[in-house]
């Protein structure tokens, strides 16, 4: 019914993950599995909902009636069974906007912001250009349980610092952890008791494999906890380029300081943006489906060829189309890896220490792309690297 297989022609469309390849990566033939989107076209239901919408042509001011907020409301029962109220929504134009005005507008005193690297780059950038100092709870990283929280680490660092905020990633990207309710309620308990606001960003929840995926606003059970969710259907209609995404606050204080600072910075999402969002969680759930098992594919395939590449291992994602490899265990310094990854495999994976502490000699893979090219790219990196 659809067909992920399709390869679309993606350069010369100022696409960052394809016409970028020349600036990033220093070879304009390289195959790019780097920037979170996928090479396949959004569900054709998003599509004709847009084409529908072009056809009226006439594109002014628009704000976010309340159907888009009953869609959202619809999706998180229907996929969390979490029953949101519709005032706690608050629509935006992307999860980082989101994220940079809750930092500047909700700072108490201490002007600081635990992150748990290696994680999603952009949230070192979020804090510093907050004015806020970036206070690192790095991740744990054991050989045979992959990457845990480090709860020990958080408390000491919540006792030196007192920081406001704790920016949170569920599924973490790129280490592709789905964390466990018992691991979100300390989480959240941790934070309540310090007076430590929770932002997290959960863009990946949809994308889920073996495990559920929980809310972290959910899973702490209280009417209005003071969490700010924030969320898009970007990644999983892959319709990033269209920057629709919201917030969900359920505390009423909490909320409305975030909305007011919303004021003349943050315009309303536009027409084709709500138009996108309304018909991918109306009527888009069967093309999701569809795509997780095609995703379900892409990393088994991959499993497969990894395995097979000495010294390289995969945490394999429990969340996200994303796959975090460790090259730690060839003996090569980074320099010899990225050699070898890009200027002779010819596959444009990302670098790990982008993302900050124990990211070094890790890379991050795309799988969100056909399976012949993911195939391709990754059997001349086993033979380069054999």
């Amino acid at each position: 019914m659809y067909d992920f297989d399709r390869e679309v022609d993606r350069s010369n469309t100022n696409s960052v993950k394809w016409d970028k390849r020349e600036e990033v990566f220093a070879a304009g033939d390289i195959t790019p599995l780097w920037v979170a989107d996928a090479d396949w076209p959004t569900a054709p239901e998003v599509i004709e909902a847009l084409k529908q919408r072009v056809e009226h042509g006439v594109f002014g001011y628009t704000f976010a009636g309340e159907e888009y907020k009953k869609a959202v409301q619809r999706w998180y029962e229907r996929r969390y069974g979490w029953k949101i109220k519709r005032e706690w929504i608050v629509f935006l134009n992307g999860v980082m906007p989101g994220m940079h005005l809750a930092l500047r507008s909700l700072k108490k005193n201490t002007y600081k912001a635990l992150i748990q690297p290696p994680v999603y780059f952009p949230f070192f950038k979020a804090v510093r250009k907050s004015g806020l100092k970036v206070i690192e709870n790095p991740l744990k990283y054991q050989e045979n349980s992959g990457f845990l929280l480090d709860f020990a680490d958080l408390k000491a660092k919540i006792a030196e610092h007192s920081p406001d905020f704790l920016l949170f990633c569920s599924p973490h990207n790129p280490v592709g952890r789905v964390w466990d309710e018992e691991e979100l309620l300390k989480i959240y308990r941790i934070c309540q008791e310090n007076e430590v606001l929770l932002i997290s960003d959960e863009i990946h929840g949809d994308f889920v494999f073996e495990k559920t995926f929980r809310p972290l606003a959910s899973a702490a059970g209280e009417e209005s906890p003071a969490i700010i969710t924030l969320n898009s259907p970007s990644k999983t209609f892959n319709i990033a380029g269209l920057q629709i995404a919201y917030a969900i606050i359920p505390a009423d204080g909490l909320r409305r300081r975030f909305k007011n600072s919303l004021t003349g910075i943050m315009p309303h999402p536009g027409p084709l943006s709500l138009e996108a969002l309304g018909a991918a969680y109306s009527r888009g759930e069967n093309w999701l489906v569809a795509q997780l098992e095609y995703l379900k594919g892409n990393i088994k395939a991959a499993r497969e060829i990894i395995a097979e590449i000495p010294g390289v291992k995969a945490a394999e994602p429990e969340g996200s189309y994303l796959m975090w490899l460790d090259f730690s265990g060839t003996g090569l310094e980074e320099r010899e890896i990225e050699d070898r990854l890009y200027h002779r495999a010819r596959a444009g994976l990302q670098p790990g220490r982008w993302f900050g502490t124990g990211g070094s000699k890790f890379y991050r893979l795309n799988l969100a792309t056909s399976r012949k090219r993911l195939i391709k790219a990754l059997e001349r990196m086993a033979e380069i690297f054999s």
